[in-house]
């Protein structure tokens, strides 16, 4: 299948390189999957990201375009990867183990909302920059193997792949209305039972 906006980059280079052309190059060598079979690591990570609802449109070699621009980050058990009331600064998708969410209690004690285990993802705003303010934590459980996605990643994707960024906007898109829709739904059953409490 053809993929406008991409067939200029995947061509053999012209003899008289330009500007444009050493762009090209260096996005083939980020990008492009080596000669020959890849790693096991590579192999072992795109197979996992067929997984990750984020990714389920993309096909192999576009898997392979996204495992290069991913960073894997461990965490130890009770370390936490984010911190209520601090600015959200990745998109993190649980590669192995497990993570807690929770928040501050009224007692300043932590509320747990929620366990996540692979191929969950959480902070999704924060890949396209929504300088929005974390109302939760997120700690490790156990050891943790998190894939990180950052703004500059997206953005390297958006400039030299333009389709498969597109494909990965739209899901991030739709996670995110769902999240909304549910906190809307959540907001509204919790002021109903409120009402109901008060009601004779």
């Amino acid at each position: 299948r053809s993929c406008p906006g991409l067939q200029e980059l995947l061509l053999p280079p012209r003899p008289n390189t330009g500007s444009a052309d050493n762009a090209a190059l260096r996005a083939r060598a980020l990008f492009q999957p080596p000669e020959g079979a890849m790693t096991q690591r590579h192999r072992s990570l795109v197979d996992f990201l067929r997984q990750v609802s984020l990714f389920e449109d993309l096909g192999r070699r576009e898997l392979v375009r996204v495992a290069r621009i991913l960073h894997e980050r461990e965490y130890a058990d009770g370390e936490y990867v984010c911190e209520e009331g601090r600015p959200a600064a990745a998109l993190f998708v649980v590669r192995r183990g497990v993570v807690e969410v929770v928040r501050q209690g009224s007692d300043a004690q932590e509320v747990p909302l929620a366990v996540l285990e692979p191929p969950a993802s959480f902070e999704e705003a924060a890949a396209i920059g929504v300088g929005t303010t974390r109302w939760f934590s997120v700690r490790a459980r156990g050891p943790v193997s998190l894939l990180a996605l950052g703004k500059s990643d997206l953005d390297t994707l958006i400039l030299n792949f333009p389709v498969v960024a597109n494909k990965v906007l739209i899901h991030l898109a739709e996670i995110m209305a769902i999240r909304l829709q549910m906190l809307i739904d959540a907001e509204g059953l919790r002021e109903s039972t409120k009402h109901q409490e008060r009601t004779p």
